[in-house]
């Protein structure tokens, strides 16, 4: 289990924002998405994130080994770029 040692999330998480460059208001700090992938997704497993907007979700999975799906209307090129400055397939 990768949070051995480390103690449940409860009610409350204090998680600082995170700057993105791009023309996208509303990102995800990496630090929210990160447990929640741990938490709810194997080594190798799936992610599916219905809301990709720039792609933070993506890469983070990327990071900690999963494969991921995603899809937005309005932020693909967003995602692409951002995915692809970590060297994610698209």
């Amino acid at each position: 289990n990768e949070l051995v040692g480390e103690r449940n999330k409860r009610d409350v998480w204090t998680i600082s924002t995170q700057a993105y460059a791009g023309d996208h208001s509303a990102t995800f700090p990496e630090a929210l998405v990160q447990p929640c992938i741990l938490a709810g997704c194997p080594l190798g497993g799936l992610v599916l994130d219905p809301f990709l907007g720039t792609g933070t979700v993506g890469a983070v999975s990327e990071r900690l080994g999963r494969r991921w799906v995603g899809t937005d209307l309005s932020y693909q090129p967003l995602a692409q770029e951002r995915t692809a400055q970590r060297g994610i397939r698209w």
